[in-house]
């Protein structure tokens, strides 16, 4: 789907080629409510079995279909075709009836309305009723084009007339395949988003009757509408309506082995929604937007508490963003959590039928001798060589490498996150991989108010640190540097524990005897979102990184970052941050002072830190080179089509 940037896309099933949005009339109509500042601009078909083969026999015409930002369905067998395809919540969204949806919705929202396409009759008829109906409706305009094409002065003319009215939504009725191309050609001209409804202005002008509400839910709409018109109607549905039998039916039979290619095992992570850790975060945004591809995937979570508290944990339903969460049961305790949830997650998937086993980090991959020795095509993300992380003891360093080893043996395909790691694979195992880094999207930036009530913060007041308390991460290096410094500004330590007690223990201890220092513990929500937008200087002084999420977030919020030069960290930041010697708290100490005294410095990397990152990091990049990575395995040489 063509949707503009920053319009989160909606799911869709594939058929016959053309992407049928999977959704519901009041999901469909939030949508709209949510993303109409997105989707103006552009348009929405609102398709049925007729334009749909028409797609399949016309490659330009499903160009068209799929171009806008949607395609609902309005046919029932479109959405009877989606739930047999593994989509149960598609349903029908009528044109005709989404159209007075919207129009309820005017009440409150007070949209703009503009009517392009059929008779002057029709369209005075539809003005008297609508307003007697809807008095609250606004009209901005009504334009029935000729039974011809425009001139290019008069098509001019009339995008500068519906621009002047300023409507919300243009609603299109010139029938299939007109509206549609009439809306692709003027796509990103209007300042509305468009919506071609057919024959809704005639059923809401009462010009002509719409089939009753049984006929329409027994797919029988198009015998009473034959009824009305049967010269140029018995042709157009006894051609098309067989049609799409055959050849959806042909289709279904065909791509059982697709579908399975696009059932997805997601394993290793703690569990989603989360931010326990980066790894939740990616499995969390990339198991979104395979959803939204039409992959089907279902996510392997951990029972158990969160890791910086019980408090924490929140009652997860069964599906999340369209992913089937599958929570395997675990001990509390934290040496045997990730060993036991390993074996569990992969035994349990052993009984699903996917065509791709993605496991996370290199503890969990201990197991894949045993999905290879069944036959199963796996991916592998290496989140960073988790075995050089302090925290560890000889035994738990020994059974990460043997999970690398399996993973560097068994794994179809070998994903990382950054150029030094890919690199190691080359030069320790001779093993190709995909270099793919984490991707962040645009944040919009908060005031400070949840942290000004609760620590006093505001904006540029405080040196923000937000990380897992563990050695690598550095929260040491920065608490000891700041002790020495001559400043005003406050020093903020935020995020969990990840069962680092004595480490935690241990920043206690550093932090207690400066009352400038505040520990906020784990946050998310809010707190996090306000923590990122008002800082006067984010640093990461981490020993060892994958690729640190949170350095993507922070710059995406415009701030100015201080770095230690580890490999990872300088890949990311290019010369859009300043860094310091690793573990050298001198050098962060001078680093930290050099930047507080000279505010216009920190003002120049905070103006170019958010476009910067986020040009160069984008999760739809990530999700569609995953994509090719699962075709690799497969061995597909042609896209995966979506479901």
């Amino acid at each position: 789907m063509d949707a503009k940037k920053g319009l989160k896309n909606m799911r869709y099933c594939q058929i016959l080629g053309t992407n049928i949005n999977v959704t519901d009339m009041e999901n469909a109509v939030a949508y709209f409510n949510e993303h109409l500042d997105e989707l103006r601009g552009n348009y929405v078909c609102i398709s049925n079995v007729h334009t749909t083969v028409m797609a399949y026999r016309d490659s330009e015409y499903q160009k068209v279909q799929n171009s806008g930002a949607m395609a609902l369905p309005d046919g029932k067998p479109l959405s009877i075709v989606s739930r047999k395809r593994g989509f149960p919540d598609a349903q029908r969204v009528p044109g005709p009836d989404l159209m007075i949806r919207i129009f309820e919705e005017s009440r409150v929202k007070e949209y703009r309305h503009y009517f392009y396409g059929s008779t002057e009759k029709t369209l005075e008829m539809l003005k008297k009723r609508l307003l007697e109906e809807y008095p609250w409706l606004n009209i901005v305009g009504m334009y029935s084009p000729p039974f011809r094409q425009l001139t290019d002065s008069e098509d001019l003319e009339i995008v500068k007339q519906i621009n002047a009215a300023e409507p919300d939504f243009i609603w299109v009725a010139l029938g299939a395949p007109k509206q549609e191309k009439w809306m692709y050609q003027h796509k990103n001209k209007l300042n509305g988003v468009m919506l071609g409804v057919g024959a809704a202005f005639d059923f809401s002008a009462g010009t002509v009757k719409r089939a009753p509400k049984w006929m329409q839910e027994c797919c029988l709409e198009w015998m009473y509408r034959i009824l009305q018109d049967p010269v140029r109607l018995i042709p157009r549905y006894f051609t098309t309506n067989f049609s799409f039998l055959w050849l959806a039916g042909k289709e279904s039979f065909t791509t059982r082995k697709e579908r399975k290619k696009k059932c997805i095992a997601m394993i290793g992570h703690k569990r989603i929604p989360s931010r326990e850790g980066g790894v939740e975060i990616v499995v969390d945004e990339l198991a979104t937007r395979l959803v939204q591809h039409g992959f089907s995937v279902d996510a392997y979570n951990r029972s158990g508490y969160h890791v910086s508290g019980k408090e924490f944990d929140e009652k997860r339903g069964k599906v999340y963003n369209g992913i089937k969460l599958i929570t395997i049961p675990t001990f509390k305790s934290s040496s045997l959590n990730a060993s036991v949830y390993s074996l569990l997650a992969t035994l349990r998937s052993l009984f699903g039928n996917y065509g791709i086993y993605h496991y996370h980090a290199e503890g969990p991959c201990i197991m894949l001798w045993l999905q290879k020795l069944f036959g199963k095509k796996i991916v592998v993300t290496i989140h960073g060589l988790d075995w050089q992380r302090a925290k560890w003891g000889n035994l738990a360093v020994d059974v990460l490498k043997f999970g690398e080893k399996q993973a560097v043996k068994h794994a179809d395909e070998i994903i990382v996150l950054s150029q030094n790691v890919k690199n190691y694979f080359t030069e320790t195992y001779h093993r190709e991989t995909w270099y793919i880094p984490n991707g962040i999207s645009r944040p919009e930036k908060k005031e400070a108010k949840v942290i000004t009530d609760k620590w006093g913060l505001e904006k540029d007041s405080y040196i923000l640190f937000l990380a897992r308390l563990v050695p690598e991460k550095g929260a040491h290096y920065l608490i000891d540097a700041y002790q020495i410094m001559d400043t005003d500004k406050k020093l903020v330590i935020a995020g969990g524990n990840s069962h680092s007690t004595e480490y935690v223990s241990e920043i206690h201890d550093k932090a207690k005897a400066n009352e400038n220092i505040i520990l906020t513990g784990f946050v998310q929500g809010e707190e996090l979102e306000e923590l990122y937008s008002n800082a006067y200087l984010f640093v990461l002084p981490s020993d060892i990184e994958g690729m640190a999420l949170s350095l993507l977030e922070a710059m995406s919020y415009g701030n100015c970052c201080l770095v230690s030069d580890i490999c990872e960290n300088k890949e990311v930041v290019e010369d859009r941050a300043i860094t310091f010697r690793k573990s050298d708290t001198s050098d962060l100490q001078d680093k930290l002072t050099f930047l507080v005294k000279h505010p216009e410095i920190v003002k120049d990397y905070q103006q170019q830190s958010s476009d910067y990152i986020c040009n160069k990091y984008s999760w739809d990049q990530v999700t569609e080179e995953t994509i090719r990575c699962y075709r690799k395995a497969l061995g597909e040489h042609e896209s995966l089509n979506c479901k």
